[in-house]
């Protein structure tokens, strides 16, 4: 589990700070009415790689334990 997370860590922020990016220069530099959109494309950054790293791999840990003594019994 922890190589799979190291593995795929350094894909994932690169890709979340590449989009973040050019959504903050948009929301600070933007006119007022995509202004909102790119705040809100911003958290939803931020919110999916916080996700997809603290929250999905602990699910997917789990769930592979469990399948795992399911085997067993």
């Amino acid at each position: 589990m922890n190589t799979a997370l190291n593995a795929t860590l350094t894909r994932t922020l690169n890709t979340s700070v590449s989009t973040l990016l050019p959504m903050l220069a948009i929301a600070i530099f933007g006119g007022e009415s995509i202004r909102g959109l790119a705040v809100a494309l911003c958290l939803g950054v931020i919110i999916g790689t916080y996700a997809s790293i603290m929250i999905g791999t602990p699910i997917m840990y789990d769930a592979t334990m469990r399948s795992a003594k399911k085997e067993e019994k």
